[in-house]
């Protein structure tokens, strides 16, 4: 599995994203996932890169159906954006969006972790971050966003409970 591994700021990312050349595969869709384990409590100072690495091994160990050949895109948490799968090729992340979907974790278990106050709501701030540019490089509207929990083939629900898709998108449009 290749992982890139590199972190960018909010600031950043854009232009990041002007470097990338779409050929080939070019998403459609933008899915929302949170990482759940690991919650924000258990990485009280965000993501490192070895957290990365060990997300990678657990895809290509552990993961049901390992090894698998791709992970999501990006991780997110209240200050980076981390890539991890390239952006220009296909991910792994949500059965029935892994073909046109970008995928991106948020640090996070918003089942029970709260996204609208102190670290959980930089989270998210990231993540809009990450999103609003992605948009803007693949001249997609906010219609393009999906929820994993959006997927019929799946019971989960990432990016968790307490995030709605109107409050997601009133917070996308307020950064």
């Amino acid at each position: 599995m290749n992982i890139l591994g590199k972190s960018y700021s909010r600031a950043d990312f854009p232009a990041y994203l002007q470097t990338l050349k779409w050929n080939g595969w070019k998403p459609s869709l933008v899915v929302i996932h949170h990482t759940a384990a690991p919650s924000l409590a258990q990485r009280p100072k965000g993501l490192l890169s070895e957290h990365l690495a060990n997300i990678k091994w657990f895809y290509e160990h552990e993961a049901v159906g390992a090894p698998w050949s791709a992970g999501p895109h990006l991780f997110t948490d209240e200050d980076q954006i981390w890539t991890f799968s390239p952006l220009t090729s296909r991910g792994i992340h949500a059965k029935s969006f892994n073909s046109t979907g970008v995928g991106i974790e948020m640090l996070g278990d918003y089942d029970s972790e709260d996204p609208w106050s102190g670290r959980g709501l930089e989270v998210l701030t990231t993540t809009c971050h990450a999103v609003k540019s992605l948009l803007a490089s693949l001249q997609l509207t906010p219609a393009a966003i999906r929820f994993h929990r959006d997927d019929p083939r799946t019971t989960k629900t990432c990016p968790g409970r307490k995030i709605t898709k109107e409050a997601f998108l009133a917070h996308l449009a307020r950064v």
